[in-house]
């Protein structure tokens, strides 16, 4: 049962970024499963009902959603090895954890963070988000706007692309995306301590969930096709 995160929690966050190598987090590693996986895992546990009440077919299994200590080899790209925060998400089973649309939440020594989104670009989802802002701007708008009385939209858009003259001001920004999140930041770190962080983030998930099924119901149109 998820009782909330602990100091040893931030202070593990602090330590793994001062002393990012494998011999210190191997001697750490009780550490890390202790007070940063175990309870990871539990807030996913507490939420996974929620996150398949809004689509019954995510993977809501606690050790197929929470991201690894160590980073994927492949995209360090010059970062340390090891993370000084934790994220998980919830996407559907066999989908890419960086371009499926899903439900997240991100941890680390500067607050909490959680919400809907892409990580990485998802051009045939985004070309078909594009067709919808033309065909139903009423519905589109009506599905941002709940969005945004909580959440904060963080855009990643094709810089030159043409926005036609037909679609409405406040969906503009949504037009070009090739990736995007919703997020709302908790730097309340006695709720973060809480369980009470469990029935923040059910109430959030629940009013992003207009938008994410919308979003997630689309049929991506590739650019090739």
């Amino acid at each position: 049962m998820f009782s909330g995160f602990t100091d040893r929690t931030f202070e593990y966050y602090m330590a793994i970024r001062m002393n990012n190598n494998r011999a210190f987090f191997e001697a750490n590693r009780g550490w890390y499963e202790g007070d940063v996986k175990r309870p990871m895992l539990e807030l996913i546990e507490a939420l996974a009902p929620t996150a398949l009440e809004i689509d019954a077919q995510l993977d809501a299994r606690p050790a197929r959603c929470l991201a690894r200590a160590m980073r994927d080899v492949r995209r360090l790209h010059g970062q340390p090895a090891y993370r000084d925060y934790s994220f998980f998400k919830f996407r559907r089973l066999g989908e890419d954890r960086y371009t499926a649309l899903g439900l997240f939440f991100d941890l680390s020594d500067d607050g909490a963070s959680y919400g809907c989104g892409i990580y990485e670009k998802n051009v045939p989802l985004m070309n078909a988000f594009r067709r919808a802002i033309l065909t139903e701007p009423e519905r589109v708008l009506k599905l941002t706007g709940r969005a945004e009385r909580a959440f904060t939209l963080y855009p990643d858009t094709v810089k030159r692309m043409v926005v036609p003259e037909s679609v409405p001001d406040a969906l503009r920004r949504f037009y070009p995306m090739r990736r995007f999140y919703m997020q709302r930041e908790i730097q309340d770190f006695a709720q973060i301590k809480s369980p009470a962080l469990v029935d923040e983030i059910v109430r959030g998930y629940g009013e992003l969930k207009g938008l994410y099924q919308f979003i997630q119901a689309l049929t991506p149109i590739d650019d090739r096709s």
